[in-house]
């Protein structure tokens, strides 16, 4: 019996010893990188039915830094988000002590893989466009010039795991190069809800089960405001889904919606959904190229976005990063 306790001793000694390597290999994956944040007045206390609760623009030395196409605000003010060159950005938004943003810290990087455990290295392979947080704690991340989503178990592994195929969608072939999967949610049910940014009119929405084993058709139709494409999505822990949609014309410049739309939105077959307007993001207010939201329950129960911008990596845009509170759940 003393040596089957002892060989028991050892055996979680030995699990213990891997699992604090295991866990410092993965913390060997990521790369600090210091970043400014620097206040962002809106200009306006509220607009439409949000109400601002702070704004930052990032910027940080690196050259990688920017190109921000999805984010998800996980448990602790912790968030993950991805550029559109396939690199993770992880760190930790700073509020105060009424709630507002006033910063973030602790940001780290590290390069997106792809299925062999290999970093992309060619622009139609390495687009990443958008990303949300499974119901297991897995993430999704869809691709837009070669469509298609990968799975990403980033707790377990590291940013260094190799992907796994989500599920395939049929039609994509025939999406625009530049106007793809540019919108991703997981529904109450764990299904990815993905929809194409489009370039006109309405535009397909797939409700895609995980396990999948034939290509998923398109069963909706989004229809944005026209002018506007659809950029981002998530599911709001309300139960509907928050988007945005971007406008841009060189002379009037950019300009964002926030919609919503119920969990019930998707109804028959061959519906066209159109959400409801939240708030409309324009001159004089500080807007650019918004292509990412996330939505959280607040401490009171309220629902919180976070709407981050793709600066395209050019010095004449910015990456802008705001909050808002909804102001009443909509219906």
């Amino acid at each position: 019996m003393r040596a089957f306790a002892l060989g028991l001793v050892l055996l979680v000694c030995a699990c213990a010893r891997a699992s604090s390597e295991q866990q410092n290999n993965i913390e060997e994956q990521w790369r600090a990188i210091e970043v400014t944040a620097t206040p962002l007045d809106l200009g306006a206390e509220r607009v439409g039915r949000l109400v601002f609760r702070g704004g930052l623009v990032l910027t940080a030395e690196t050259g990688w830094f920017g190109g921000f196409s999805g984010i998800e605000v996980l448990d602790g003010d912790r968030f993950l988000m991805i550029s559109d060159r396939a690199d993770w950005f992880e760190g930790r938004l700073l509020l105060d002590e009424t709630g507002a943003l006033v910063g973030v810290d602790d940001v780290r990087m590290a390069g997106i893989r792809d299925e062999s455990g290999e970093p992309y290295d060619e622009r139609n392979e390495s687009d990443s466009e958008a990303l949300t947080q499974l119901p297991d704690g897995r993430f999704a991340v869809s691709f837009e010039q070669r469509p298609r989503i990968m799975i990403y178990d980033v707790n377990r592994d590291g940013p260094f795991g190799a992907a796994t195929a989500g599920p395939q969608l049929a039609g994509v072939a025939a999406l625009p190069p530049n106007a793809s999967l540019e919108a991703l949610a997981a529904d109450a049910a764990g299904n990815l809800v993905v929809g194409a940014e489009g370039g006109g009119g309405a535009t397909p929405i797939w409700v895609a089960p995980l396990d999948a084993a034939a290509p998923v058709e398109s069963r909706f139709a989004y229809r944005p405001e026209l002018g506007f494409s659809l950029t981002a999505m998530d599911h709001g822990p309300d139960g509907g889904f928050y988007l945005v949609e971007r406008f841009y014309a060189p002379v009037i410049g950019a300009r964002a919606r926030i919609m919503f739309i119920p969990q019930d939105a998707f109804g028959a077959e061959g519906d066209v959904i159109e959400g409801e307007q939240l708030a409309l993001l324009a001159a004089p207010l500080p807007v650019d190229n918004f292509e990412g939201i996330a939505a959280v329950r607040r401490p009171d129960g309220g629902t919180r976005l976070y709407v981050i911008s793709d600066d395209n990596f050019s010095p004449r845009q910015r990456t802008i990063l705001y909050a808002f509170d909804v102001e009443s759940t909509p219906r």
